[in-house]
């Protein structure tokens, strides 16, 4: 488990405008430090989407961060998003709660005016913004219901500048197309048994998944903590104000640079259309910072630290953990951008990459730490050597047959080797049997059959272990 503190990490130490902005978000949300320093950069994310896209060979990035939040009930997740939502406010950044599942509500619907013209309402998922959605737990055991949303919010979470965050909708009157360059908070309870496949939808990827356990000791502190502060009023050493500023002034240097870069005024940045100022921005796109020579090396370093901590996982863990590492790396590129924002320089370096990773590694071993606990992946690695083995004795006693043909020996009847599986497992169940059979049995046989009888037989690898080569273990 990690250290559930953000005075730790280096960044913090360094950057006074994040440490600031960490203090008032701790006075709100009690001891969510992680959380609040990651909203920090959801809120930078959202500062910088129009003007930064990061060239990763012919494509790119951009500096968007969302965030997936599992944590107990009232433990201030809610008040967290009200501190999000009013820095992002009062920074002239637009900031909203998701209520609704609807297709409309997401993506837009038409109305007709008042001359029959029809008029496109965009949905919440259009343009740029900050999204509380703390309705994660569809996300997480998704119905058929929610499935067209699983797609819509992985859609608006690719890279901007790439084309693919573009969503389209056919209704009955008329086609909807909007640019999605929205970021994603999104809160959940701590749901149990979360099945393998579900991780597999992508938008999990996309965002940072931060997962805490709180137990009763940790809620009776919060509670002393909040009664302290009762008539009591808290010192910062960066006021609210600056905090807002800071972001006010980050946007004014990023519209400056790509201005210069493009050798356009502001004012032709803000009359031209959406399809326009993004071409203004993928033309800055690799210059609007540079990487040093300590870039790369701390980069693959990075990447080798997240491959370490699954290099000696439980193979059918292992996969579904290692899934979440291409989306680690994005995000060291968009964390160490963010670094550099911060110091107010054009230039990233291998500094801003080990800041990144420190933050990103407890992230991520902590994620692991849930979804070794959590996380239903098949059967364990015991019960499923002992089905096998139940299988293995199950053919041995099961009369083989021979055919006129070259299909060789060793074959039984798959009827036959179901029956006497159920007899010695004591299962009256036909359903339990084929159940078992699909878990287990499936993967050990070879298939054949004789009009509409089907035949198997056990796999070399698995044969050597039934007739005294390799022993069960």
């Amino acid at each position: 488990m990690i250290e559930h503190s953000a005075d730790k990490y280096e960044a913090v130490k360094e950057y006074p405008i994040l440490k600031g902005y960490l203090e008032h978000f701790r006075q709100v949300s009690k001891d969510n430090e992680i959380p609040g320093l990651l909203s920090f950069f959801f809120i930078q994310g959202q500062a910088a989407v129009p003007y930064v896209r990061i060239p990763i060979g012919g494509s790119n990035i951009d500096p968007r961060v969302s965030v997936f939040w599992i944590q107990d009930t009232r433990t201030g997740k809610s008040v967290a998003f009200e501190t999000i939502q009013k820095v992002m406010t009062d920074a002239g950044l637009e900031c909203l709660d998701y209520t609704s599942g609807t297709d409309a509500a997401m993506l837009g619907s038409f109305e007709r005016d008042s001359e029959g013209d029809l008029i496109q309402t965009p949905g919440a998922l259009a343009g740029r913004k900050g999204i509380n959605f703390d309705e994660g737990s569809i996300l997480l055991k998704p119905n058929q219901h929610s499935e067209d949303t699983v797609l819509y919010l992985q859609s608006a979470l690719n890279a901007a500048g790439t084309g693919r965050n573009i969503l389209t909708k056919h209704m009955r009157l008329g086609t909807i197309r909007i640019k999605s360059d929205v970021s994603l908070w999104i809160t959940t309870y701590p749901p149990s048994g979360i099945k393998e496949h579900v991780l597999d939808k992508g938008i999990f990827q996309r965002v940072l998944l931060y997962w805490r356990n709180w137990t009763l000791d940790m809620k009776r502190k919060v509670a002393h903590d909040l009664a302290m502060s009762v008539h009591n009023q808290p010192s910062f050493t960066v006021s609210y104000d600056e905090v807002v500023e800071y972001f006010k002034d980050l946007e004014k240097r990023l519209t400056d640079k790509v201005c210069n870069l493009n050798g356009i005024s502001h004012l032709e940045w803000l009359d031209a259309e959406e399809e326009m100022r993004e071409q203004y921005t993928m033309n800055a796109k690799n210059d609007m910072f540079k990487i040093d020579g300590s870039y790369i090396p701390a980069l693959i370093e990075a990447i080798d630290d997240y491959y370490d901590l699954v290099e000696n996982m439980d193979p059918k863990k292992q996969g579904v953990c290692a899934s979440f590492i291409m989306g680690l790396q994005n995000y060291t590129n968009i964390i160490a951008h963010h670094m550099a924002m911060l110091e107010g320089v054009w230039v990233v370096t291998g500094k801003h990459i080990d800041m990144a990773k420190e933050i990103l590694y407890d992230l991520y071993h902590n994620l692991i730490h849930w979804l070794e606990s959590e996380v239903k992946v098949g059967m364990k690695a015991a019960e499923m050597r002992t089905l096998e083995k139940a299988w293995r004795e199950a053919f041995q006693r099961t009369e083989q047959v021979q055919f006129d043909d070259n299909r060789g020996a060793g074959w039984v009847s798959k009827t036959d080797l179901l029956d006497n599986f159920g007899r010695l497992q004591n299962l009256n169940s036909n359903n339990a049997v084929l159940d078992r059979y699909r878990k287990a049995a499936e993967k050990m046989m070879d298939n054949t059959a004789e009009g509409r009888r089907k035949f198997v037989r056990l796999k070399p690898e698995y044969m050597s272990k039934s007739s005294g080569g390799k022993k069960d273990e």
